[in-house]
Parts: C-alpha cells; structure tokens; sequence
C-alpha cells in the first residue's frame, strides 16, 4: 500500500493515562494542509504526549486519532506520510550525518535518499560537518541532523517538539524558512515551543494546553503581542490567580 498524502488529522476526545499520571484528558485538535498549528503550554501541560499521538508512536487510553479517512484502527498506516523531530536525537553516533539522513530514507522508501540527506543536510547548514560522525556534533547541529532525518521521507504530517533548541540566529532562520515552506507546500505542521515569538511568526491556528486538557484554541494569525497576550492570558493569569 503506498504511503498516503495526509490532508487532515485530528485528535477526538483523546486521553493518555501513565500508571496514575493522566497526561491528557479529552483532548480534540484538528490539523489540516498548509496550516502551522502552535502547541503551547508550560511543561507538563501535555505537549509532548500529544505529538507522540500524531505520531501514531503512542496509542491514547481513549478517545481516538484519526488520518483523513483511514480507521481508527489502522491510524499506523500513516505512519510512513509523518516526520516527527523530538527531545530523542535518534541518530547513530559512528555514523555520519549524511549516512543518518540516508538510512532513515531508504527505511521509509525515500526515492534517492543519498541525494536527498545531502540537500537536507545543506538547507540546515552542515555541509562542512555532513561526513563527519554524529557523536563529534554539538547540541544544536544534532538539532539540525534531526531535522533532516525528520523530512527526508517528504512527510506530510511535520511533527516538531522545540526544534529551536540549541540553535543560533542563522541556524534558527533556516528553520523558520523551512517549516514556512513545508506550509506553503501544503504540509500539516504542529510546532511545540516556548519561543513565542518565533512561534507567533509562523502560527495560523493556536492550541493551549494547561493541566492536560486543551485549555485555548483559536484559528487565525495573531501578530507576536497578540500571541503573547493570548498565551498571558490563558497560562500566567489563571497561575498568578491561584497563587
């Protein structure tokens, strides 16, 4: 079966129990092509479980995850259309950048996967280190590397858990300009993190969690004060009114 080109996902009523922790409970958010949704939420809110969800890596307690018209059921048979950056490096360390992006291409059918880790590798700014072992890399150029591993398979679905972490200025531009063209391209794209600006330059649709359970959700751009306003309003306000 080939791998599907996701127009749409969406979590319904969603719930994640660990042992006696309920990391989410009853959570529904829509996703949809060529949209940057914004996660947001201090930690422990939930964030991070939620994309393990999309990801179809975790299965919810209750409630289910749906794949434009795929059954429940069968959610992993997306699997192949996702790419998900998170906290994990996932890399080889004997092995080099390039070989990292390239084996995880041929393990998801990425057509030319040699070719295509390079002009990953290049886009995020390793050229000069793209042959060199992953375990000699620093903080943000393994951050890099994920990123690269996490579309060499032309993903549908772009899964991203603090992908600014570790990195400079010019590093952090390239990514910027790449998630705006995996939306322009017509990407599904959920970014988790607590850069509010950043995440108020590329956000189309807000989802706010607190506690577990979605907290906000609004559709539209918001401009960064708007965005921080918002995010006041919905986290810090409601933190300072119990203290």
């Amino acid at each position: 079966m080939s791998t599907p080109r996701l127009l749409r996902a969406e979590s319904r009523n969603v719930s994640k129990i660990y042992g006696r922790h309920r990391a989410l409970h009853k959570v529904s958010v829509t996703l949809e092509r060529g949209r940057v949704t914004a996660l947001l939420g201090p930690n422990g809110s939930g964030k991070t479980t939620l994309l393990s969800l999309f990801s179809t890596l975790s299965r919810p307690t209750s409630g289910t995850m749906h794949f434009d018209d795929l059954p429940p059921a069968k959610a992993k048979l997306a699997r192949g259309a996702i790419g998900l950056l998170s906290h994990a490096a996932l890399t080889y360390g004997e092995l080099s950048a390039r070989e990292n992006v390239a084996l995880f291409g041929r393990l998801s059918g990425t057509t030319n996967p040699e070719e295509t880790a390079t002009k990953l590798l290049l886009e995020f700014g390793l050229e000069d280190a793209m042959d060199r072992p992953a375990r000699t890399f620093s903080r943000g150029m393994l951050q890099r590397l994920g990123l690269a591993r996490a579309l060499v398979s032309n993903p549908s679905l772009v899964l991203l858990d603090e992908p600014f972490t570790g990195l400079d200025r010019a590093s952090t531009e390239r990514v910027v300009t790449k998630v705006a063209e995996l939306r322009d391209a017509g990407a599904i794209v959920l970014l988790v993190s607590h850069d509010l600006g950043i995440t108020a330059e590329l956000a189309d649709d807000v989802a706010i969690l607190v506690r577990g359970k979605l907290a906000h959700r609004q559709a539209g751009r918001l401009g960064t004060d708007g965005f921080r306003d918002l995010y006041t309003s919905v986290v810090e306000a409601p933190k300072e009114a119990r203290a």
